[in-house]
C-alpha cells in the first residue's frame, strides 16, 4: 500500500467513525465496466443519455491544445461506436434519448452556428424549427411519444423555452412572471410536465415547471435555485440557497418546497429522482483532510440515508430504487442500500457511474490504460 493510499484509507475510516448512523452493507465487486472506445484520432468519450431499452448516446472528443471538438455518437448493444451526423459543421451533442431510440440535442451547421436537432433511430438528422424571427439553440429532453423540449432565441436575442410536438411544430413555452432568459431542461416520459431554469433580470436563478395546459410555475422566487431532476408526478429536486448554504430540496407536485434532511450544516445537492419520489445526491461530511462529499438517498418523505462514508456521490436512480454513482470508484446500490463496487478498466484507474436506464443498463466513465477518460457501460443485469 502506498503512503497516499494509506492516508486515504485513514481519512475514510475517520469519516465513517464520525458518522452518527450505520452504513449499508457492501457486496462483493461486480465484473468491471465495458470500454465503449473512441472515434479514430479522439482522446475521450462521454455517455450523455441512456434510453429506456439501454440505448447509449454521447460524445467523442478531441482535446488538442485550445480546442475541444466533440462529435455526436451512439453505441449499439454490443458497445460498437458510430457517428451521428451533424448539420454540416461537424460538432454535435446528444442530450436525451427516448425508448424508441429517437435522440435530441444540438449540432453545428456549416456556418458553425448551433441548432437544436433530432436524430431518428437510424441516425438521420433533422433540424428542429425555430419560433418566428428567432433561432434554436438546443433540444434537451424528449418524451416517449416524441414531444421535445429545449431552447432558442427570439428576434431580440432573448432566450426562451421551446416545445416541439412529434411532427416538429414549435411552440414558445409560457414566460415566467419575472423577466429574464429561460429554457426547458427536461420533460417527463409521459409528456405531462416540463421543467426548466430561469436566469432572471434581477440576478436570481429559479426553477420552472410547465404543466399539461402550458401554465408555468416559478419555484423558490427569493433565492437562487437549480434544477436537478423531474418525475412523472411533477415533483422536482435540485438545490437552493438556505441560510447562505446550498441545500438539497424537493418541490412537490403542488409547488411546496421541502428541504431534504442532512447530518450537519454543510452543503447538499439532489441530482436524481424516480417516480416513487425517492431522490439521491450528495452532502459533505467531515474528514481529517477537510470536508468530503458523500453519496446520499432521501426517501419520498425526505428522510436521509448515508450510502457510504467514502468520498463520492449518488447520481441517478431507476424505477426499482437502484442507485448509481461513486464511492471512491463507480458503485451500484440496490433498493436496500447494499453497495456493489463496479470496478475499473484494466490498466486504468478511477471510474464513475453516472446514469442508469429503466432496464438496468448503467453508463459512466473511467480512466483507461492510455490515461484518457473513456465512456463505459455495465450491461443490464
Amino acid at each position: 500500500m502506498s503512503i497516499h493510499q494509506g492516508k486515504r484509507l485513514l481519512a475514510t475510516l475517520a469519516v465513517a467513525a464520525a458518522l452518527p448512523l450505520s452504513l449499508p452493507a457492501v457486496a462483493s465487486a461486480a465484473a468491471g465496466p465495458v470500454d465503449l472506445g473512441l472515434l479514430p484520432g479522439d482522446e475521450l468519450t462521454t455517455v450523455t443519455a441512456v434510453g429506456d431499452r439501454g440505448q447509449l448516446v454521447g460524445e467523442s472528443c478531441g482535446t488538442e491544445p485550445h480546442t475541444h471538438f466533440c462529435t455526436a455518437v451512439k453505441w449499439d448493444r454490443t458497445g460498437r461506436i458510430s457517428v451521428l451526423p451533424s448539420l454540416g459543421g461537424g460538432f454535435g451533442s446528444p442530450k436525451a434519448i427516448n425508448g424508441t431510440g429517437v435522440a435530441v440535442g444540438n449540432s453545428t451547421g456549416r456556418d458553425l452556428s448551433t441548432r437544436a436537432v433530432r436524430w431518428s433511430p437510424d441516425g438521420a438528422i433533422t433540424e428542429l424549427p425555430a419560433s418566428p424571427g428567432g433561432r434554436t439553440w438546443e433540444a434537451t429532453g424528449i418524451s416517449t411519444l416524441g414531444v421535445i423540449v429545449g431552447s432558442g432565441q427570439d428576434a431580440g436575442s432573448r432566450q426562451h423555452g421551446l416545445r416541439w410536438d412529434p411532427s416538429g411544430n414549435v411552440t414558445v413555452l409560457a414566460a415566467p412572471p419575472v423577466a429574464g432568459n429561460y429554457h426547458a431542461t427536461a420533460i417527463s416520459r409521459d409528456g405531462r410536465f416540463i421543467a426548466g431554469q430561469l436566469h432572471g433580470d434581477d440576478g436570481l436563478r429559479r426553477v420552472l415547471r410547465w404543466d399539461a395546459s402550458g401554465a408555468v410555475t416559478m419555484f423558490a422566487s427569493t433565492e437562487d435555485s437549480w434544477f436537478g431532476e423531474l418525475n412523472a408526478s411533477g415533483e422536482i429536486v435540485g438545490r437552493t440557497t438556505v441560510n447562505d448554504r446550498y441545500a438539497a430540496v424537493k418541490w412537490t407536485a403542488d409547488g411546496r418546497m421541502t428541504e431534504l434532511g442532512w447530518l450537519n450544516s454543510y452543503a447538499t445537492e439532489a441530482l436524481g429522482l424516480n417516480g416513487s419520489g425517492v431522490s439521491v445526491g450528495m452532502g459533505y461530511v467531515d474528514s481529517p483532510s477537510g470536508s468530503l462529499p458523500a453519496p446520499v438517498r432521501w426517501a419520498s418523505d425526505g428522510t436521509m440515508t448515508l450510502l457510504s462514508g467514502t468520498d463520492g456521490q449518488a447520481e441517478d436512480i431507476d424505477p426499482r430504487g437502484r442507485i448509481v454513482g461513486r464511492a471512491g470508484n463507480a458503485a451500484l446500490w440496490d433498493a436496500n442500500g447494499v453497495r456493489t463496487d463496479l470496478g475499473t478498466l484494466p490498466g486504468g484507474g478511477f471510474s464513475r457511474a453516472q446514469l442508469i436506464g429503466p432496464d438496468g443498463t448503467i453508463a459512466g466513465g473511467a480512466v483507461a490504460a492510455d490515461g484518457n477518460w473513456h465512456a463505459v457501460y455495465w450491461p443490464a443485469r
